[in-house]
C-alpha cells in the first residue's frame, strides 16, 4: 500500500509540473516534418493564412448588399502604416507620379491630384496643406489592392482577401455563406480546407472512439462476465497516456496534433499488458514476458529518435515513456488477488489452413513489392470535397488565379533588401517594397518633390496661399528609417531574408509544396532505411531474452506483417506514401506483444492476445474510412499489418502450453 502511495504522489508531482511546461498543441501539417523554425515552414505558413471570398450577383449593386454581411476583415495595423506615409509624404511616390515629375508633365499631375483633392468620397492620409499634391493618399491607395470585380457568364462576382489567424475566424465567413439569401458566398484557400477537414476528422474520430469503446465494453462483459475490468485498464491507458505526454512535454514544450494521433498504438498495448495481468499474472515467467515486451517494443519506438523528422521524435519520446507507464502500472497498481471470473472463446483449428494461408502471404509479398510505386506529394494526402473543387474552379476561372510561390531575398539589413528587391522589378508580386521604399529611393523622391514644389507649387497650389506655399516649399525632408516599418516583421522571416510573393513559377521561385514533398520522400527514404536496422537489433534484444530460435519464431510474424501490408495496398493500385512506412513501425511493436505472449505463456494468454488484437484491428479498420487520407492511410496499413502478424503468430508460432 505504501508503494502504491508513494507512486501516486511522485506521479501527481511530475505530471503537474509538466503541465505548466507545456504550449498550445501545433495543428500545422508542415511543422510535423521540418523542424518549426525553417524557412521553409515560415513560407508554407505564409501561403496558408489568407481567405478567399468569392461573392456572386445578378448586379453590381447586388455584390454591395452582400459585402457588407460579410465579417470584419482581419490584417495589417493600418494607422501605423498610413502614419508613415502621413509623416513622410515626399518620400513615397508611385512609379506613374515618379515618372510624370521626371518628364516634367506637371498638367497631368495636377489633373490627377486635383481630382484626389476635390474626390468627395476621398480619404486624405496627410492633409493637403502638408502633402498638397496628395502623394501619401496616392502611395497607400497602389498597396491598398482595393477590391477586384468581374462579369464572367452574365454574373458578377466581387473578390475579397481576408487574412486568417485561427481556423475559427473562418467559422463565422461559412455561418454567413450558408445564410446568403440572395446571390451567393463562395470560399476558397487553405484555411477553409483545413477547418472544414479538421471538423469532420474530429467528429469522425469522436464517433470511431464511441464505437471502439463500447466494442471493448462489451468484450469485456462477453468475457469476463463483468464490466468492472473496464475500470482498471481505462486507468492504465490513462496513466500510460500522461506519462507519455509529460515527458514529451519537459523535452519539447510543444506537441504537433499528430504525434497524438500515432500515440493511439498505447491503447491496444495497454490492454494487452492489462488483460495479460489479470489472466496470467500469477504464472511463472509472466513478469520476463511482460518485461521482454516492454523493452523490446520500447526499443522499436526509440530508433525514431534518431531521425532527422521532428514528428518521429515526439511520437518516439510519447510512446516509449507511455508504454513504460502502463508497464510500471500494471505491476505497482494492479492488485495481485485481483481475480475476474472469465469464459472460453471458441476453439477453431486453422492448422489446415496454413499452406494455403502462407501461400497468399508470399505470393502478396512478392507481387505487391514487384509493383511497388512511392507517391510524396503532399498534395496527395488530402482531397477536398466537391464543393470547395468547384469554389477553387470558380476562384482560378474567374480571378486567374495561380498558386502563390516565394522568391527569398537575402542581405544585411532591412535597407539592402529593400534595394534587391526594387532592382528585381516584379510588377505583380507582393514584398516589403511595395509598402517601403529604400533609403536611396526615399532620397531621389525627395530630390524630385523639391523640383516639383520649386516649378510648379505656386501655379498648383494657389488654394493653399502664399505663406503655406512658402512653408512646404522650404520644409526639412527628413529619411525614414526602414528599420522600424510596421511591416517588417509580416515579411522578414530572419533579420537578413525577406521574400517576395508571385503568381506561379518564376526564376528562382519556391513552392513551399513541392518543396515539402521533396523533403517527405527524402524522410521516407530515411526510414526504410531505418527499418531493417531497427529489426537487427530488435533480434539481438530477442535472444538476450529467449534465445535465438526463439527469436526468429518471435520476429518473423512481425516482418512479414509489415511486408504484407504495404505489398498489398500495392497490389490493390494505390501509392505508398511515407505514412505507410511510419505505421510500419508501429505494427512492428503490437505485433511484437502478440508473439511474445503466444510462444510463453498459457492458454489463458492465447485469449488476452486475441482480444487485444481484435479490438485494436477493429478500431484501426473504422479510422480506415475518414474522410482525411493521411489518417485513413495510416489505419488501413495498421489495420492490414496487425490482423496478418496475429494470424501468423497463431500458424507458425507454438505455445509451451
Amino acid at each position: 500500500m505504501k508503494k502504491r502511495v508513494i507512486f501516486i504522489l511522485l506521479s501527481l508531482i511530475f505530471f503537474v509540473f509538466a503541465f505548466f511546461q507545456a504550449k498550445p498543441v501545433e495543428t500545422e501539417l508542415n511543422k510535423a516534418f521540418i523542424s518549426p523554425d525553417s524557412v521553409l515552414v515560415k513560407l508554407a505558413g505564409l501561403s496558408s493564412k489568407y481567405l478567399n471570398v468569392i461573392i456572386e450577383s445578378d448586379s453590381e449593386e447586388g455584390l454591395e448588399e452582400i459585402k457588407y454581411s460579410l465579417p470584419e476583415a482581419e490584417g495589417f495595423d493600418v494607422k501605423e502604416i498610413t502614419d508613415v506615409y502621413r509623416d513622410y509624404p515626399e518620400n513615397f511616390l508611385t512609379d506613374r507620379t515618379k515618372n510624370l515629375i521626371e518628364k516634367r508633365d506637371y498638367k497631368t499631375l495636377e489633373a490627377e491630384s486635383l481630382e484626389r483633392v476635390y474626390n468627395p468620397l476621398g480619404i486624405y492620409i496627410a492633409p493637403p496643406d502638408s502633402d498638397p499634391y496628395l502623394f501619401a493618399t496616392d502611395f497607400a491607395k497602389k498597396n491598398s489592392g482595393g477590391e477586384e470585380i468581374k462579369q464572367f457568364n452574365g454574373k458578377f462576382y466581387l473578390l475579397k482577401r481576408y487574412k486568417i489567424n485561427s481556423l475559427e475566424d473562418v467559422k463565422s465567413f461559412i455561418e454567413v455563406q450558408n445564410s446568403a439569401k440572395e446571390g451567393a458566398i463562395y470560399l476558397a484557400g487553405v484555411p477553409v480546407h483545413s477547418y472544414i477537414t479538421s471538423q469532420k476528422s474530429a467528429l469522425e474520430i469522436n464517433v470511431i472512439c464511441l464505437i471502439s469503446t463500447f466494442a471493448l465494453i462489451f468484450l469485456c462483459r462477453y468475457y469476463f462476465k463483468s464490466i468492472k475490468i473496464v475500470i482498471p485498464i481505462a486507468l492504465s491507458i490513462m496513466y500510460g497516456f500522461l506519462l507519455g505526454y509529460s515527458v514529451s512535454v519537459i523535452l519539447f514544450h510543444k506537441l504537433h496534433v499528430l504525434t497524438f494521433v500515432f500515440s493511439t498504438s498505447l491503447i491496444g498495448i495497454s490492454l494487452d499488458y492489462s488483460l495479460h495481468y489479470f489472466l496470467t499474472g500469477k504464472e511463472d515467467g509472466f513478469r520476463k514476458n511482460l518485461t521482454a515486451s516492454m523493452f523490446t517494443t520500447v526499443f522499436a519506438f526509440l530508433t525514431l529518435i534518431f531521425s532527422n523528422m521532428e514528428i518521429l521524435k515526439q511520437i518516439a519520446i510519447f510512446t516509449s515513456f507511455g508504454l513504460i507507464g502502463v508497464y510500471l502500472f500494471v505491476l505497482i497498481m494492479f492488485s495481485e488477488n485481483s481475480e475476474f471470473n472469465h469464459g472460453k472463446f471458441p476453439t477453431i483449428n486453422l492448422s489446415k489452413y496454413k499452406p494455403a494461408f502462407l501461400t497468399f502471404v508470399i505470393l502478396v509479398i512478392i507481387f505487391g513489392w514487384m509493383r511497388l510505386n512511392f507517391n510524396d506529394d503532399i498534395k496527395n494526402l488530402y482531397k477536398p470535397s466537391k464543393n470547395l473543387i468547384s469554389s477553387e474552379k470558380l476562384y482560378k476561372d474567374i480571378f486567374n488565379s495561380q498558386s502563390s510561390e516565394f522568391i527569398l531575398v537575402r542581405g544585411k539589413n532591412v535597407d539592402d533588401i529593400l534595394i534587391q528587391e526594387e532592382n528585381m522589378k516584379i510588377k505583380d508580386g507582393v514584398s516589403l517594397s511595395n509598402f517601403i521604399q529604400s533609403s536611396s529611393k526615399q532620397k531621389e523622391n525627395q530630390k524630385l518633390v523639391k523640383q516639383l514644389y520649386r516649378e510648379n507649387l505656386a501655379t498648383y497650389g494657389k488654394f493653399l496661399g502664399k505663406e503655406n506655399i512658402e512653408k512646404i516649399k522650404n520644409k526639412d525632408f527628413k529619411i525614414y528609417d526602414v528599420e522600424k516599418f510596421p511591416l517588417n516583421q509580416e515579411f522578414m522571416l530572419d533579420s537578413g531574408t525577406s521574400y517576395v510573393i508571385v503568381n506561379g513559377h518564376r526564376q528562382g521561385s519556391i513552392s513551399p509544396s513541392d518543396e515539402m514533398s521533396r523533403h517527405m520522400k527524402d524522410l521516407r527514404k530515411e526510414c526504410l532505411k531505418l527499418a531493417p536496422c531497427v529489426y537487427a537489433v530488435l533480434f539481438i534484444l530477442l535472444s538476450c531474452f529467449f534465445g535465438i530460435k526463439n527469436s526468429i519464431k518471435i520476429i518473423i510474424s512481425p516482418l512479414l506483417g509489415v511486408l504484407f501490408s504495404v505489398g498489398l495496398i500495392s497490389l490493390l493500385g494505390e501509392q505508398i506514401n511515407l505514412f505507410n512506412i511510419l505505421a510500419l513501425f508501429l505494427i512492428t511493436g503490437f505485433s511484437l506483444d502478440y508473439s511474445i505472449f503466444r510462444l510463453n505463456s498459457s492458454s489463458k494468454s492465447k485469449d488476452a492476445v486475441f482480444m487485444s488484437a481484435l479490438s485494436t484491428a477493429f478500431s484501426f479498420l473504422l479510422l480506415s474510412f475518414t474522410g482525411f487520407k493521411l489518417i485513413s492511410t495510416l489505419a488501413l496499413t495498421l489495420f492490414l499489418g496487425i490482423t496478418i502478424s496475429y494470424l501468423l503468430s497463431i500458424f507458425m508460432i507454438k505455445s509451451k502450453s
